[in-house]
């Protein structure tokens, strides 16, 4: 019964660690994902603002330009 109770902690100890590699491998792929549609709303944001800049230069410019 002894010899059985290193292997048992060694198993233990691999499970949980593995555990804790998937998990934080979940949390990266999460968070990168966020980062990533955080980014495209501000590209977003970014080309709308440009757009309408754009719309309003022409308005700006006196007629006969």
């Amino acid at each position: 019964m002894g010899q059985y109770i290193p292997v048992c902690l060694a198993e233990f100890f691999a499970v949980k660690a593995l555990a804790f590699l998937a998990v934080g491998l979940i949390v990266y792929l999460y968070w990168s994902g966020i980062k990533e549609k955080r980014a495209q709303r501000q590209e977003r944001e970014w080309l709308e603002s440009k757009r309408r800049e754009l719309r309003a230069k022409p308005a700006d410019r006196p007629e006969g330009q």
